[in-house]
C-alpha cells in the first residue's frame, strides 16, 4: 500500500535579504531627516527633526510591508527585527535619561550613533548593504564625538548622505533567482 503525501509548494524567496527594500525607506527617510537638520540646525529643537525622521521611518517601515517586501523574512530575520526594535527603544531611553541636555552635540552625536548601532541587528534581515550602513554611521558618529573642533554639522551631513546614497541601493535591489540567467526573472 502506497501513501502520497501533498506536497506544498513555497514560492521562491525572491531575494536573500527579504527586507532590503523595506528598510531602505526607513533608511531614506532618516537620511533626509537628519540633512533636514544640517541645513535648518535650529537650536533647541534640532533633535526633533531626527526625532520625527525615526517616526516617520517606523511608520514607512510599518505600512509600506507588503509593497516593498521580496518575500516573507527567516525566522532569523523576523527575530534580528524584533531585537532591532527593543533595542532601538533601550537605547534611546537611555540617551534621553543620561544625556539631558537634548540640544548638546553629545545627544545629537550620540542619536546618531544610536541609530548606527540599532542598524547592526537590521543588517541580519536587511543584508550586507545596511551593515556597512551601521559601520559607516557608527564611525562617523565615534569621529564627531571625538573631533570636538569639527561642526556638528559636517558629521550630520555626512550622516544623512550616507543613508540617503545607500537607501537608494538598497531600493533599487532587484529580485534574485538562482535558477536564472544574471539571476533576475525574465520578463513574461
Amino acid at each position: 500500500m502506497t501513501t502520497s503525501s501533498p506536497t506544498v509548494s513555497v514560492p521562491p524567496r525572491l531575494h536573500p535579504s527579504s527586507m532590503i527594500r523595506r528598510s531602505a525607506v526607513l533608511v531614506l527617510v532618516l537620511g533626509m531627516s537628519i540633512v533636514a537638520v544640517s541645513v535648518v540646525f535650529t537650536y533647541p529643537f534640532a533633535y526633533s527633526i531626527p526625532l520625527a525622521g525615526i517616526v516617520a521611518g517606523a511608520l514607512a517601515f510599518t505600512f509600506f510591508k507588503g509593497r516593498y517586501l521580496y518575500g516573507r523574512p527567516t525566522p532569523l530575520q523576523s527575530i534580528a527585527i524584533s531585537v532591532t526594535l527593543v533595542l532601538g527603544v533601550i537605547l534611546l531611553i537611555g540617551l534621553f535619561v543620561f544625556l539631558p541636555d537634548y540640544a548638546s552635540r553629545t545627544f545629537l552625536l550620540g542619536m546618531l550613533l544610536v541609530i548606527g548601532i540599532v542598524f547592526i541587528p537590521l543588517g541580519i534581515a536587511s543584508g550586507p548593504l545596511m551593515l556597512l550602513l551601521a559601520g559607516l554611521c557608527i564611525l562617523n558618529a565615534l569621529l564627531g564625538l571625538w573631533l570636538q573642533g569639527v561642526s556638528l554639522t559636517f558629521f550630520a551631513g555626512i550622516d544623512g548622505v550616507l543613508k540617503i546614497i545607500f537607501g537608494i541601493l538598497m531600493l533599487s535591489a532587484r529580485p534574485v533567482h538562482p535558477d536564472t540567467e544574471r539571476g533576475v526573472r525574465p520578463s513574461p
